[in-house]
């Protein structure tokens, strides 16, 4: 999307914090070339060594340039007239299911967005081009999926801003938005998006229920549940599952994102027969706005463009 066309939301300026839960931005404030380090400040630490950095903050308790960064927004879901929706995959790129979710989606038609985490992406970067080279946007899912909540706003801001870095650095372009680990976003967390120029998606749809389950009751629920302005969240990795190996939780995971990618071929064939078009959240963004503009100048009496 244009950088032209970008909104930017800052929330939750003053001294407290702002905790998003989960729920469902596609666009980025990055030149392609200039480095994202380049673009966002690092925080004044007092000359005390004390951090000044509260957990969760929108701004440090230590001062900073202000905070002028315009309106991005948040986004759980989306109101559209067209029937789409947002594919997302959250966690990648990894060998072990990325290459079957992009022979899945080529195979259907669908384009998507994959919100990949930064290690993993250095790690795997012919799998990153191949995403980018098949035509999915790529969106920043963090460095390392660490629990923003839990952060200092130095170890939040190093999260997303060398993601934003290192994986520009090996696609040739920008980020198109943030997804926060696990739909917990901070004001602080919020406050580096809008510096970066990213909406923030969180989501309105996933897989199903908890537990393991089989393809095919995840294609069922996916193909009963996704409706027109979802945002759709599956995996193609393991998220903090990737520095655990041989735990039980990173095999809990695994099994989980391997019914995930078995059900996705089903799953896309069942919501295309609904006569659903999954897309990616940018172009889904774009409808969006293209409609809210339309309805805009319908209600004002002014002619709509056919452009």
């Amino acid at each position: 999307m244009a950088g032209s066309s970008r909104r930017r939301f800052l929330l939750g300026a003053g001294a407290t914090g702002l905790a998003i839960g989960l729920g469902s931005a596609a666009t980025a404030g990055a030149v392609p070339g200039t480095s994202a380090k380049d673009l966002v400040p690092a925080p004044r630490v007092p000359a005390d060594g004390t951090s000044g950095q509260g957990v969760g903050a929108a701004f440090p308790e230590v001062w900073e340039e202000p905070g002028r960064f315009g309106a991005p927004r948040v986004v759980w879901s989306l109101p559209v007239d067209e029937p789409l929706a947002a594919l997302t995959f959250d966690d990648g790129p990894t060998p072990e299911y990325t290459p079957r979710v992009l022979a899945a989606l080529a195979a259907a038609g669908v384009t998507a967005t994959f919100n990949v985490m930064g290690a993993n992406a250095v790690a795997h970067p012919g799998l990153l081009r191949e995403i980018v080279a098949a035509g999915h946007e790529v969106g920043n899912h963090s460095w390392s999926h660490r629990d923003q909540t839990g952060l200092t706003v130095a170890e939040t801001r190093t999260e997303i801003v060398r993601c934003a870095d290192e994986v520009g650095a090996v696609t040739g372009r920008p980020l198109t938005g943030f997804r926060p680990p696990r739909g917990k976003l901070t004001g602080y967390g919020l406050r580096v998006c809008a510096e970066l120029g990213y909406d923030v998606w969180i989501w309105s749809c996933t897989r199903g229920p908890d537990g393991t389950g089989t393809p095919g009751v995840v294609s069922t629920h996916l193909a009963r549940t996704v409706r027109p302005g979802d945002v759709v969240c599956l995996h193609d990795g393991l998220g903090r599952g990737t520095f655990q190996p041989g735990t039980a939780f990173a095999a809990g995971l695994a099994a989980r994102r391997e019914v995930e990618v078995r059900a996705l071929p089903d799953a896309l064939r069942r919501i295309a027969d609904r006569g659903i078009t999954l897309t990616s959240a940018g172009q889904l963004l774009a409808a969006a706005d293209r409609e809210a503009a339309v309805r805009t100048l319908t209600a004002a009496g002014l002619p709509v463009g056919t452009a």
